[in-house]
């Protein structure tokens, strides 16, 4: 007997006086396994980890298969532990208490997640949550509550009725989660009220909410609708099917896949589960720099900006340090400032933020050089002489003049640090000496040893350079020195 015509037979038993209701079909048909255990895809000891919640009569086995093999399966997403997290739901009805074992409401299903959230994943440092139709409710509910929202990474809803439902009214006795997601109902209005009020100034972090293109059950009113434009998106399926892609290739694992790689699309090239974790580091880092702000010094105000940028959080890097009033005489800072405008540019290729980046660099060269310290000079210098280049690939004079200038500070320097020889090394790209080039490369990253993210900011460059200066053949040599094929 299909659920359908379960319900419409408890529906005319019940009318009927009859307490039973077709209480062996329905028996036959919704029992199964724990519905409240955690089943665990992927368990490594990693620093994010990604919490399935699934929906009402679904379970932690079935309501997503195959969604976490196909996260497992993907390279990309390698550094994220995985599991499903199940709790009590069927189609048992809430009469007869004596016979049948009722099912909590979902502010104590929240509860349950939430003390998950608090104390079981307490160490990971970036969660990502993705609900299906009631967990999706359950997660909205659980994050009002939760004590401490910034480690939520990612939410992702698919067929969630955040708006209620109309339906809800027909079964409101038959099961107290039914009843919570009546349009018109407590629970609901609240959801509503207070999920406005909490994220009024936009959410802490990456959201989209997904309607199946054949949803029988969640109307579009009801799981877009009570979100702004921007967070909205559909998939392919009914309320059930959208969330059982075929293949990796279908609309809904794609959607999962952006939403939970997109941040770190500047660190390219290197091992996805290290790339992960460290992602994870720089979260916390935004989290813990960021409530004591005002107290950083130096050092810890640039571990929060990079760590605003790693996260995603570009304009907010630059509108923190363009607010400070240490930017006004420090030219480090200045030149901090005018690289995120340069990773904007790369990002955009908007013009205004190219010479947004040259304006910050050219006036930290000239206050360093007044200030005859090297280090800053070589520092702006290089990176003026990239701007200069993208700016205008067919003029290389000043891009040459300004390599040579880097060039003859980092001789003056003391310095002697990897990032001394990346200067070394870009310059002689422009002074078009690429075998000294690749040797004072090599030796740069053996001097970071291999740090990510400074790696990454040599290639960056690297790349960008050959292919500005015409020269394929040196930019694939480079791509095997940073990646360590060659």
């Amino acid at each position: 007997m299909d659920i359908p015509q379960i319900l419409s037979d408890a529906v005319i038993s019940v009318a009927v006086g009859k307490a039973k209701v077709a209480l062996g079909e329905l028996m036959k048909s919704v029992k199964g396994k724990n519905k409240s255990a955690i089943l665990s895809y992927r368990s490594e000891g990693n620093e994010n980890i990604i919490c399935f919640i699934h929906g009402f009569c679904g379970t932690p086995e079935s309501t997503f298969n195959p969604l976490p093999d196909f996260i497992v399966k993907e390279k990309e997403l390698n550094g994220w532990d995985i599991l499903s997290i199940g709790y009590s739901t069927s189609l048992l009805p809430n009469i007869g208490r004596g016979i049948w074992a009722s099912s909590p409401d979902l502010n104590k299903i929240a509860g349950y997640l939430q003390t998950n959230l608090d104390i079981i994943f307490k160490h990971y440092k970036r969660v990502a949550l993705i609900g299906h139709s009631m967990g999706g409710l359950i997660i909205q509910r659980a994050l009002l509550n939760v004590n401490d929202i910034h480690k939520i990474s990612h939410v992702l809803f698919f067929g969630t009725p955040s708006g209620g439902l109309r339906k809800a009214w027909f079964l409101k006795w038959f099961k107290n989660q039914i009843n919570d997601m009546d349009y018109e109902g407590v629970f609901i209005k609240n959801l509503r009220k207070e999920w406005n009020d909490k994220f009024s100034g936009g959410y802490p972090f990456r959201f989209a909410t997904i309607a199946g293109e054949t949803d029988e059950f969640v109307p579009v009113v009801s799981s877009l609708e009570p979100f702004p434009h921007e967070y909205r998106g559909y998939t392919s399926g009914n309320h059930i099917t959208m969330v059982k892609p075929a293949s990796e290739s279908d609309t809904s694992f794609q959607i999962l896949r952006k939403v939970l790689y997109s941040e770190k699309d500047f660190l390219t090239g290197f091992d996805e589960r290290e790339l992960n974790n460290l992602i994870a580091r720089y979260h916390e880092d935004v989290n813990t720099l960021g409530s004591k702000l005002k107290q950083l010094d130096s050092k810890g105000f640039r571990k929060y900006i990079f760590a605003l940028e790693a996260t995603g959080k570009i304009d907010l890097a630059i509108k923190v340090i363009e607010e400070s009033d240490a930017v006004k005489d420090n030219t480090d800072l200045m030149g901090i400032l005018g690289g995120r405008w340069k990773r904007k540019y790369l990002i955009e290729e908007n013009a205004e933020y190219l010479d947004s980046a040259i304006q910050w660099y050219d006036k930290a060269l000239h206050l360093s050089i007044a200030a005859n310290n090297s280090s800053q000079v070589y520092y702006h210098a290089i990176n003026l002489a990239f701007l200069y280049l993208m700016k205008n690939e067919n003029d290389r004079t000043e891009s040459k003049r300004l390599a040579q200038l880097a060039l003859d500070h980092c001789e003056k320097s003391a310095d002697e640090d990897y990032w001394e020889t990346a200067t070394k090394a870009e310059a002689n790209l422009y002074l078009n000496n690429f075998e000294e080039s690749k040797k004072l490369y090599k030796e740069a990253i053996e001097k970071c040893n291999r740090d990510i993210r400074s790696t990454s900011s040599m290639m960056i460059n690297a790349i960008y350079a050959s292919n500005s200066l015409n020269k394929l053949h040196w930019k694939n040599e480079l791509e095997n020195i940073f990646l360590n094929q060659a």
